[in-house]
């Protein structure tokens, strides 16, 4: 198979939120050798989203300025278009974006596209299927999307649709040490009332606990490749990580799928604790003891909840074997490029068969790993 990815990852995206791309690719990098096409954006439609930003403007009204933009440019463009192999193996295009509008990148491809024998479109994130065309999902031969709600809205609408859930690039998480000196990480997007719980009661300088929590408002990082590999590290170094369930975000529509920071505690071998996703499917991607935790309500609960976790080193180490085991065994990225292979029927390589293998044979070993929480 000769693979080409078209993605919406650039080297200048500094956004934290990139780093689920960053991880499929470099394990797509790793099985299948691809050729990565990067198109280019209308920088019109990018300088007036950003002004509207800077204005203060509604995020509806910021993207109509996108919209009216795209109106009087091609929304992507592609400096040298790739040379398709003329050998027997199939010619497969690899869409992979986190934005829909990332969809019509596909367009900039347009003088070759009927040159290739597959056209696979996967969106790694939420959004509303009525703000696309029909006409621009009928360029693809499949659409993967992170959510079964969405993948059953664009089969109404007649597109070949099937939910394929985010994984991870367990390769990412080499465990080596024995001891775990943060006591609850939390990054992003979390509750308020909790943090402001952990922050009097852990951070106050009598306090022998740690909470680790993220002191910026905005996502932008110096380096990706340097963030990525330090917060493999500090998950890898603590015993709770704080994940919250993402269905009050507009971009998912009420749904609520399972989301990357779940994936990296896994692996990472931390216990999870907050609320835990509820969209169609998702339990049966978590269905082993202790997967996430569910906070008490009341926040007064909290601290008290937290502090008896971590008074359980046991049960710590037992959650940070099982979550790591589970994660090898069904939530590597290796998993779902076979999942995505086998639903359009195309053959799979003898190296990802190997490597699915290898993961198999790590999570057997990992009991004889498990690591001391405390």
């Amino acid at each position: 198979m000769n693979l080409f990815v078209l993605s919406e990852v650039k080297v200048e995206y500094a956004h934290v939120g990139w780093s689920v791309s960053r991880s499929l690719e470099a394990v797509l990098a790793h099985v299948f050798q691809p050729t990565f096409i990067y198109p280019i954006g209308n920088r019109l439609a990018q300088q007036s989203m950003t002004i509207g930003e800077m204005l203060g403007l509604r995020t509806e009204r910021v993207e109509f300025l996108g919209r009216c933009a795209h109106r009087l440019k091609p929304r992507y463009s592609i400096s040298e278009l790739p040379t398709l192999p003329q050998n027997s193996a199939p010619n497969v295009l690899l869409l992979l974006g986190m934005t829909s509008d990332f969809l019509y990148s596909v367009q900039a491809l347009e003088p070759i596209l009927s040159q290739f024998d597959l056209r696979i479109g996967y969106l790694l994130d939420g959004f509303d299927p009525d703000w696309l065309p029909p006409s621009l999902f009928s360029k693809f031969d499949q659409i993967f999307v992170l959510g079964q709600e969405l993948a059953e809205a664009l089969q109404k609408a007649g597109i070949p649709a099937a939910s394929l859930p985010i994984a991870v690039n367990t390769a990412s998480f080499n465990i080596q040490s024995a001891a775990r000196w943060i006591d609850v990480i939390s990054y992003g997007r979390t509750d308020a009332a909790v943090h402001q719980q952990l922050q009097q009661q852990f951070n106050q300088p009598s306090s022998s606990r740690l909470y680790l929590h993220s002191t910026f408002s905005k996502g932008d990082v110096f380096n990706s490749q340097e963030h990525d590999m330090l917060m493999c590290k500090l998950l890898s170094q603590s015993k709770i990580s704080l994940c919250f369930e993402g269905s009050s975000l507009r971009r998912f529509w009420g749904s609520s799928p399972l989301l990357y920071r779940w994936l990296e505690a896994w692996a990472a071998g931390c216990t999870v604790v907050g609320r835990k996703p509820f969209g169609a499917g998702v339990a049966e991607l978590m269905d082993w003891p202790n997967s996430a935790i569910d906070l008490p309500t009341d926040p007064a609960e909290v601290v008290p909840f937290i502090e008896a976790l971590l008074d359980d080193p046991a049960s710590l180490a037992e959650n940070d074997r099982r979550n790591r085991q589970q994660c090898l065994r069904r939530h590597d990225w290796r998993y779902r490029i076979q999942q995505m292979l086998e639903t359009v029927d195309l053959p799979i390589p003898a190296q990802l068969t190997a490597q699915i293998a290898d993961l198999q044979q790590q999570a057997d070993a990992v009991p004889e790993l498990a690591l001391l929480s405390s």
